[in-house]
């Protein structure tokens, strides 16, 4: 129903209004009311209402009608849009109101009546042009794509640091319980990528896209196995050599593309930890060329992403603007698809959806308690912290509602040499942190490398 405070606002009319009383219906989540800049209330879900988003301006709501969650998160980060209550909770409810998609339809029609005040931004250039040729993928595309992942983890180890794990991984975590703590999660998460994978001393392992390296230098420690990694932050690169000198592990790292690796020696093992979706949608055939071609025969790859149910050109606009340009996620049948057209066998796939959303609301957790630290050490703006804070909360609330899930699939090159036959002996139990023998340097004494307040 409409609760109405003040004259009635042109914009909430009575073609809003109809298409608003479609999402009441429809809407069984947890009660949520929108509050408008001129007074009027609009109440969703049966009961009294658990949190609100109040759009303070007409431009607040016009551009989250129009522009989705680049216009509510911009709109979040000018506090034209506030929440009352927990925003991962108010996010989550406005996800579930997405899924009814005829209403959204009927408002995005209503929205569609206010002027553009902000057009979106559009790929342009020559370089975009080549690749909607499906030319130059090899050398405009993978600048791209290494600019768009400096963009977001080479904000400084500090700051990552401050809201990550203390091993600092940016995959999820594998929890046990919902309670565990995010260190435990992830050092389970280690473990089980390690089993999944079957090491075995001397065998020789590739990572693209490793991060700042610790499930390498778990896998140098526990196993005996010799590791490359591929990354393209410089920042997570020092790191990397600085930790390996200090344990004596073979450990190496290249700031490179995965287009770039030498097709041979082929690698016993090969994994990827959630940076599938920085391939974006035009070169991830080529990634899963990439992966047949370094593969040796009997060998085993891990590939985990981010996933949607259907595949499409569609990206999220907040995250491709603000947090990683160019992100997209696959499906699960596309990532099957592929693996078998290259005559890659699927293994094992398992959705650890729920276990993404624990993980993105514990860094948001860690995130807000370590806020005044983060701007201090940093130097990063108001408008910076909020903007981060949306995206913590928006990628805990769409694994938790189902818009995104989160698949790790086990794939292998022909017949696996020494691959266990039961599924359980991946999923043994272990204990709470992987068995390494060097201490892992606490954020305390990291150095500001290369971190700076970003425009």
């Amino acid at each position: 129903m409409f609760i109405v405070r003040k004259g009635e606002i042109p914009l909430l009319s009575h073609r809003f209004k109809e298409a608003a009383s479609r999402l009441l219906d429809r809407h069984e989540g947890t009660p949520l009311e929108l509050r408008f800049w001129g007074g009027e209330r609009l109440r969703l879900g049966a009961g009294a209402p658990a949190l609100s988003v109040t759009f303070r301006t007409r431009r607040a709501l016009g551009e989250a009608l129009l522009r989705g969650t680049l216009g509510l998160g911009e709109a979040y980060m000018r506090r034209e849009v506030t929440i009352e209550g927990d925003l991962e909770d108010a996010l989550a409810g406005l996800f579930d109101l997405a899924r009814s998609a005829g209403p959204v339809r009927a408002l995005r029609a209503v929205g569609a009546r206010l002027p553009r005040l902000a057009p979106p931004s559009l790929e342009r250039g020559a370089a975009g042009l080549l690749d909607a040729l499906g030319l130059g993928r090899r050398s405009g595309a993978a600048r791209r794509e290494q600019r768009a992942v400096e963009r977001h983890y080479g904000l400084g180890n500090d700051f990552h640091a401050l809201y990550l794990d203390r091993r600092l991984q940016t995959s999820c975590g594998y929890f046990r319980s919902p309670g565990d703590a995010l260190d435990d999660a992830q050092a389970h998460k280690i473990a089980l990528v390690a089993r999944k994978l079957a090491l075995r001393r001397g065998q020789r392992l590739l990572d693209l896209g490793c991060g700042w390296g610790h499930f390498m230098f778990h896998a140098a420690e526990v196993y005996g196995v010799q590791c490359l990694g591929v990354t393209l932050c410089e920042n997570q690169a020092r790191y990397i050599r600085e930790q390996a000198a200090a344990r004596r592990l073979p450990v190496e790292v290249r700031v490179m593309s995965h287009e770039e690796i030498e097709a041979e020696p082929r690698w016993d093992r090969l994994v990827s930890l959630g940076s599938m979706c920085h391939v974006g949608e035009r070169r991830i055939e080529l990634f899963y060329d990439r992966v047949k071609a370094l593969l040796a025969e009997g060998g085993v790859c891990l590939l985990e992403s981010a996933t949607r149910a259907q595949e499409s050109r569609w990206v999220d606009p907040f995250l491709h603007e603000h947090i990683f340009p160019g992100y997209w996620p696959p499906s699960l049948r596309g990532m099957a698809a592929r693996a078998a057209a290259r005559g890659l066998d699927v293994l094992d796939a398992e959705n650890l959806r729920r276990h993404s959303a624990l993980t993105a609301r514990c860094w948001r957790k860690n995130f807000l308690e370590n806020r005044d630290k983060i701007a201090r050490v940093t130097g990063f703006d108001a408008a910076f912290m909020r903007k981060w804070e949306f995206y913590l909360a928006c990628a805990a609330a769409a694994f938790r509602t189902g818009h995104l899930s989160f698949i790790q699939m086990v794939l292998s090159n022909g017949a696996p040499r020494d691959y266990p036959l039961a599924r359980e002996a991946s999923h043994a139990v272990d204990e709470a942190s992987p068995r390494e023998r060097a201490p892992i340097v606490p954020a305390a004494q990291f150095s500001l490398w290369g971190a700076s307040a970003p425009s």
